[in-house]
């Protein structure tokens, strides 16, 4: 469940029979032992971080055609809806920054140990499309939100890795997945990731009325 890569492919109100919380994908799913199904769209970055276009400092709004959120994204990034779910991906810099944020919903709320879980799952999802070494991360849990995050290299690449899941209490599940060259994290994170965390706005209603659907 980031990014960026933090995508819904369905959601179902949870019941007496395991939940699944679904995203949408190009890589097949996964069923964890607790009956929770998992799939991660996974893209690879190019191993040259140069950009393509000189970095752009202006937004423009995505707003969800079926109402579920609204991000302000930089207008130079490429950035496209997710074809089987509620999300985005987004690429710059020659497409070595790769952005996913994909959103589902459940009525009640995970626990810690079902966020870290899915987030796990997912990293090795994305891990397994790579060739991938010298992985150093570090899990945080604060409140709803869980947090994976540290540095890889994939593709004989660097990069800061952040997989993050967090849950609103209207029961909106988002999960962010964001790869990154190592020596470009600090100025994206700054410019980029922090406007577009303060940007985002989740309607539960319209998240929830989807999955009625």
């Amino acid at each position: 469940m980031l990014a960026i890569v933090a995508s819904l492919v369905g959601c179902a109100e949870q019941k007496d029979t395991p939940t699944t919380v679904s995203f949408a994908t190009i890589a097949p799913t996964a069923l964890t032992n607790q009956g929770t199904t998992i799939a991660l769209a996974t893209i690879t970055p190019t191993s040259a971080p140069t950009a393509t276009a000189p970095v752009s400092l202006t937004f423009s709004t995505y707003r969800d055609p079926r109402g579920v959120f609204a991000l302000d994204v930089p207008s130079n990034w490429r950035t496209e809806a997710l074809k089987n779910g509620i999300g985005i991906s987004s690429f710059a810099y020659n497409a070595s920054v790769v952005v996913t944020i994909s959103f589902s919903w459940q009525a009640t709320q995970l626990d810690s140990t079902k966020a870290a879980e899915i987030v796990e799952m997912v990293k090795s999802q994305t891990f397994a499309t790579y060739l991938t070494r010298d992985v150093q991360l570090n899990s945080a849990s604060e409140g709803a939100t869980y947090r994976l995050e540290g540095t890889a290299t994939l593709n004989a690449q660097p990069m800061y890795v952040r997989f993050e899941l967090s849950q609103t209490t209207g029961g909106s599940i988002m999960l962010q997945s964001w790869l990154v060259p190592q020596e470009l994290w600090p100025e994206v994170e700054t410019t980029f990731y922090k406007p577009m965390q303060q940007s985002l706005s989740i309607d539960d209603e319209a998240a929830a009325a989807l999955a009625q659907e």
